[in-house]
């Protein structure tokens, strides 16, 4: 897709949709992989002139996070502000003695979310971003956590993962929503300096671009503009839309919008992996299959050891990457951090790398029997393939997503329609699962009502206190006029 035909994109609607604007002067690079992220990363650092901020979901005790420490408390002693932000749950395994060596030099650590008592639901909320930035001029933003695991079991086998490394006025917008984190987690408001604009320094002698659109798409909670901007660009799709996801779990919104871009002659393809350390979302993703399929869409599985890239490439030209998976966690549960990138040079980049990525794929097809079966994908002539052929247990195919299962259920109680046997032994499943609970509010009435009256009691004072704050910033003028503004823990 070329430039004067982008322009036939409504910009201002991509601008109100997303709440952010597209803003050029940019300079690009596409990271790979932890071979390229790894060193990237400790560039960065060795580079920051006033200050380092890092927000990441997962960081782990090993020896990337090892390596990664002992930089950054090089520069705390230095006398470079360091910023470090680690969600909860996420990064439980790194241990207290990373965050001692780190405060001992003058960093800061920060953990997002710690479950209490107060909240007894509030952790479900998680920070995914993954970002390190410096000096409100360059920042590396992508989906990789700070673990060796992405480095893979086999040396010439590391997980596969995408990010791009930006300079630009993007990044002060990314150090913005990392202040807003910070704050919620009990950080200072204040705002480091920013140090005079420098030249971008390449991890690697290809994959970057300059004077590039890069639009910031930070993601909060009920609040995040990804699914209806992407809702958007799907539907703006003329020629091709590639998708690769670690974690898809379409609701049918997004489903719908593949299919219907496929029904227009949209060349519509999805890259997941073959295996994944999540079984039970790597289940809920294949439930999709057929459905994807029988409209034309073509779907391929990563044959290597862990495929975790988000991102996606639509007509060559409006790229995609970042943190954010394609399910409603990302889309409505979490703080995500994502960027769009408006370039053609830079989307025959992506789109290069996703042809690539499918040389190492496997494609599954519908046989004439409407089963469906792993097969060899064919390119055009001159572009041979060399990829495994995998067999498909139908079990696995016929699993069900949420939403379908609520659906079926519906159906099934005003008897809409017959059930198939994958429906009717879910059903089964689920009506045999309330006879246990109910069997057991008949034996052990003491311990079913316990429970119920401890998440009561939890979550009634939860509502009281938080009714009783709010309150009190009423009665003192300090009530604010966006209801989000309240939202900060105490």
């Amino acid at each position: 897709m070329t430039d004067a035909m982008h322009h036939a994109w409504p910009d201002a609607l991509f601008d109100r949709v997303s709440g952010t604007r597209a803003m050029p002067g940019h300079r690009v690079q596409l990271v790979l992989d932890s071979r390229e992220h790894e060193p990237c990363a400790l560039d960065l650092i060795a580079r920051a002139r006033t200050h380092i901020h890092i927000e990441h979901y997962l960081a782990e005790n090993d020896a990337w996070s090892t390596s990664l420490l002992s930089a950054l408390c090089q520069r705390a002693r230095e006398g470079i502000q360091v910023r470090v932000l680690l969600d909860f749950m996420g990064s439980w395994r790194l241990g207290w003695g990373w965050g001692r060596a780190l405060r001992a030099a003058g960093g800061e650590l920060r953990w997002f979310n710690v479950p209490g008592l107060g909240e007894p639901l509030g952790w479900v909320v998680r920070n995914h971003r993954k970002l390190i930035s410096i000096d409100g001029t360059d920042a590396l933003m992508g989906g990789w956590c700070l673990s060796a695991r992405w480095r893979g079991s086999q040396p010439n086998d590391p997980w596969r993962d995408t990010g791009v490394l930006v300079s630009g006025p993007v990044v002060a917008l990314a150090e913005a929503a990392f202040g807003a984190t910070w704050q919620l987690s009990g950080g200072s408001s204040a705002q480091p300096s920013s140090a005079p604009a420098s030249s971008l320094l390449m991890c690697h002698d290809d994959h970057f671009h300059d004077d590039v659109r890069v639009r910031l798409l930070a993601g909060r909670p009920q609040a995040s503009p990804l699914f209806a901007l992407e809702q958007l660009a799907m539907a703006s799709a003329r020629e091709t839309l590639w998708i690769t996801d670690a974690y898809p779990v379409g609701t049918p919104a997004w489903l719908d919008a593949l299919r219907r871009a496929a029904a227009d002659g949209v060349d519509v393809r999805l890259l997941v992996p073959g295996s994944t350390d999540l079984p039970l979302l790597g289940m809920l993703s294949r439930s999709s299959y057929r459905a994807l399929l029988e409209a034309g869409i073509r779907v391929f599985e990563w044959n290597g050891g862990m495929l975790h890239a988000k991102s996606l490439v639509i007509d060559g030209h409006w790229s995609r990457v970042g943190s954010s998976n394609s399910n409603p966690a990302s889309w409505l549960g979490n703080y995500e951090l994502d960027v769009v990138i408006e370039d053609a040079g830079f989307g025959d980049m992506m789109n290069t790398r996703f042809l690539i990525d499918l040389d190492h794929a496997t494609e599954i097809v519908l046989r004439a029997d409407r089963a469906v079966r792993a097969v060899p994908p064919t390119r055009p002539p001159g572009q041979e393939r060399n990829t495994l052929i995998r067999t498909v247990k139908q079990a696995r195919l016929n699993a069900k997503t949420p939403l379908r299962v609520s659906r079926s259920v519906a159906l099934a109680v005003r008897e809409a329609r017959a059930l198939p046997p994958s429906d009717a032994g879910l059903l089964a499943l689920g009506g045999s699962l309330g006879l246990l609970v109910t069997l057991a509010g008949w034996l052990l009435p003491e311990w079913l009502a316990g429970g119920i009256a401890l998440l009561s009691g939890l979550v009634s004072i939860n509502l009281l206190r938080i009714a009783l704050r709010r309150y009190g910033l009423y009665r003192r003028g300090m009530m604010p006029s966006n209801p989000r503004d309240l939202s900060p823990p105490e």
